[in-house]
């Protein structure tokens, strides 16, 4: 935990309107920030509005004149609405003293639009270890903020930007410092390793991908560029942090952690050496890479405690994933699915609909596509049928614009760009009638509630709650995904009830339901 002293440095992750379970991941936006300046002696706050209520008075029990710098980390949407209130916060108690920086991925891909909002004193632009370090100490001695890679800032008046860093040596990424959390409160049984209670996200092992699906912002930010660590500092990064914690499950936030084989393989022979008997779960999997892998490997992997991976089947309809720049086939996805079966991995499956050109017919395609995998392998998930939402430096950017997108003009705007929500006005989806508009939040909605609902309460933490909670949803979850495979989605009443107290309970309260 912090010093009982006060910290030089606070460090903010707001809430992402998404907070609910096993979904509340440690912070590892702003840990990894907060490792090198820590290192170097600051005293460092970290304060996760997931759990944590973030108010006025929770502030001024931190701030003091030897305040440095208040770093706010955020992704578009709702973060960002939750950063500025913070953030105007901060500014009020001091009096405009103390620079509010900002990072993540929204002020990275837009920093100078970012730079404009009063709230806003300096961005850090890309991978912020080194950039933030090099910030606080020059705000700490009073020196020019010119030379400072990766650094967008304001002069009086003028909105400055240096010119980028490079991207670092990952092997140089220093361990997680998990002194600076609560870390029990990150510890949970989970929606997808539901064999095991002691479950933590212990954060990346690389970084970037050199794919160019056109939803993906990871291009943007680290240029299509993978970078792994060494096979030694990923088994320690692995092995420490489950025998720290006692864990008897972990997830990988590698964007795509199997790119190499011969590295995932030889980490996995180092966990079965180890003996660490866990159950983990990856977030990022190509359908592609896994085809590729030998029984061996896959044999391995199970045995190092593989359980479920995440991969991105995205559509059913192959012209979309060409649209896309996917470069898989829905026949790739299925070999995968059959293949998972047989070894026993759950596979997990991410939708997409409402791509630019996608129509009703590709998205029943995919509808049937997605219900057929779970047909043929029982034990698969199905995640939510999430709209397409153009995201700015996605590879796919251009091609919303070419067909009417009309993005937003100011840091406010993006406030309210969610990936789930009705598009009534037609701002992030323009190439459909508002009447389809409406179609595609009634899917997604109900592919929440069909797909998403019962995976997630398994990560309450009270077996009777858990319980009762998943007997009360299974008429619910039966009930949507019966109208999800029958396509009886034009006209659905009763959301307009679960849109409102989605929107009261995550998007627009305050209130934790960690």
């Amino acid at each position: 935990m912090p010093s009982a002293k006060k910290p030089h440095i606070i460090l903010i992750y707001p809430k992402t309107g998404m907070d609910f379970g096993s979904t509340v991941a440690p912070p590892h936006a702003v840990l990894t920030v907060a490792a090198p300046v820590d290192k170097e002696g600051y005293r460092v706050a970290i304060l996760d509005q997931r759990i944590q209520r973030i108010d006025e008075r929770a502030l001024r029990e931190l701030i003091s004149d030897d305040l440095i710098c208040v770093g706010v980390s955020s992704m578009t949407g709702t973060q960002i609405k939750n950063a500025l209130h913070i953030a105007e916060t901060v500014r009020r108690i001091t009096d405009g003293r103390t620079p509010i920086v900002w990072g993540g991925t929204h002020p990275t891909v837009l920093p100078e639009q970012t730079l404009e909002h009063p709230l806003v004193d300096m961005v850090v632009v890309g991978e912020g270890e080194q950039t933030f370090l090099k910030l606080v100490k020059a705000l700490e001695n009073k020196e020019s903020l010119s030379g400072i890679l990766g650094l967008a800032y304001k002069d009086g008046a003028e909105l400055k930007r240096n010119p980028n860093r490079p991207l670092m040596d990952v092997d140089d990424i220093l361990p997680v410092p998990w002194h600076l959390l609560d870390v029990e409160r990150y510890i949970h049984r989970d929606m997808y390793v539901k064999n095991r209670k002691r479950v933590l996200d212990i954060g990346q092992t690389s970084r970037g991908c050199p794919f160019k699906c056109g939803f993906c912002s990871s291009a943007s930010i680290r240029g299509r560029k993978w970078r792994a660590k060494s096979v030694d500092n990923s088994l320690a990064q692995v092995v420490d942090t489950v025998r720290r914690f006692n864990l008897d499950g972990f997830w990988i936030r590698d964007d795509e952690f199997y790119i190499n084989r011969k590295r995932a393989h030889e980490i996995f022979l180092g966990m079965i050496r180890e003996k660490l008997d866990v159950s983990f779960y990856t977030s990022g999997t190509r359908v592609d890479v896994f085809l590729q892998a030998t029984d061996d490997q896959l044999e391995t992997m199970k045995r190092a405690g593989a359980h479920t991976l995440k991969f991105g089947a995205e559509s059913g309809s192959q012209r979309i994933l060409d649209v896309m720049q996917k470069g898989i086939t829905p026949d790739m996805t299925r070999k995968v699915n059959l293949r998972c079966k047989e070894i026993g991995f759950v596979p997990s499956y991410g939708i997409v609909i409402g791509y630019p050109t996608d129509t009703f017919e590709d998205i029943h395609t995919t509808i049937d596509f997605a219900y057929g995998l779970k047909k043929d392998n029982p034990r698969a998930q199905l995640e939510t049928f999430a709209q397409y939402t153009a995201l700015p430096g996605t590879p796919s950017w251009s091609l919303a614009l070419e067909y009417g997108l009309k993005p937003p003009t100011s840091l406010e705007g993006w406030t309210e760009w969610l990936y789930d929500d009705y598009d009534l006005e037609g701002e992030k989806l323009p190439w459909f009638s508002r009447q389809e508009r409406v179609w595609l939040g009634n899917i997604s909605y109900m592919s929440i509630l069909a797909n998403g609902l019962v995976n997630a309460l398994d990560s309450i933490r009270s077996d009777a709650w858990r319980a009762l909670a998943k007997m009360a949803s299974g008429p619910t979850s039966w009930y949507f995904k019966t109208r999800l495979v029958t396509k009886s989605y034009k006209h659905v009443p009763e959301l307009n009830l679960v849109r409102y107290l989605r929107h009261r309970l995550m998007y627009d309260s305050e209130k934790t339901y960690y």
